[in-house]
């Protein structure tokens, strides 16, 4: 039944929107010196510096975390996002064996407080409710044909609003669409990649508490 509803899901949402993304942390004493880099390698500013808070939801038995920790294939990640100027999107990220890529679809305000108290249901994951909580300031820039992405001072809360945790370094994000090769960013970028998950860690957080 996962697989069915999954070729269903695939048909449906297969817009060329696969991405290739690779992610590495950096100590934060090093983070002006990293942007410098950026631009004299010629990056721009791809959009001004803005906070975002997601709220990620979860079935019962945590089945999105688990089959993120297990790289279980396919799965998915369900979140409301708020980009701090009033404006909510309903997001899936999905992980496929045809590679990743996101849905996104802007929601009311009103939609965003309804999912927040009584849920959701998804074809895969049953009846999901809202889990944990993320904040963090994100950069945006342009470098040749890749986005180049810095989140800084992540917080953790549970979506009570209790503060589980921070990140200690920021973490950067280097997506392309999956046509491209990330070789020549592994030459511009010389530092060791890291499987990170935002969501995975504020679970693991909130689990321990």
């Amino acid at each position: 039944r996962k697989n069915s509803h999954w070729k269903r899901f695939i048909y449906k949402f297969f817009i060329m929107s696969y991405r290739t993304e690779e992610k590495f942390t950096i100590n934060s004493s090093r983070l002006i010196e990293f942007k410098d880099s950026l631009f004299l390698k010629g990056a721009k500013i791809l959009f001004p510096k803005r906070k975002i808070e997601s709220l990620y939801l979860d079935n019962s038995n945590y089945q999105m975390y688990r089959d993120s920790i297990e790289g279980s294939l396919p799965r998915k990640k369900i979140r409301i996002r708020n980009y701090k100027d009033g404006t909510y999107f309903q997001e899936v990220k999905i992980s496929s064996t045809e590679g990743r890529f996101k849905t996104s679809n802007q929601i009311k305000e009103e939609r965003k407080s309804e999912i927040k108290k009584i849920g959701l249901f998804d074809d895969m994951y049953g009846a999901c409710k809202p889990v944990l909580f993320v904040q963090y300031e994100r950069e945006y820039f342009k470098f040749k044909d890749f986005r180049v992405t810095i989140d800084n001072e992540i917080r953790y809360f549970s979506h009570q609003n209790k503060f589980l945790g921070l990140e200690t370094h920021p973490v950067i994000e280097l997506k392309a669409s999956v046509e491209k090769s990330l070789n020549e960013l592994m030459i511009d970028f010389p530092y060791p990649r890291t499987r990170f998950s935002k969501y995975s860690n504020g679970i693991e957080k909130l689990l321990i508490k």
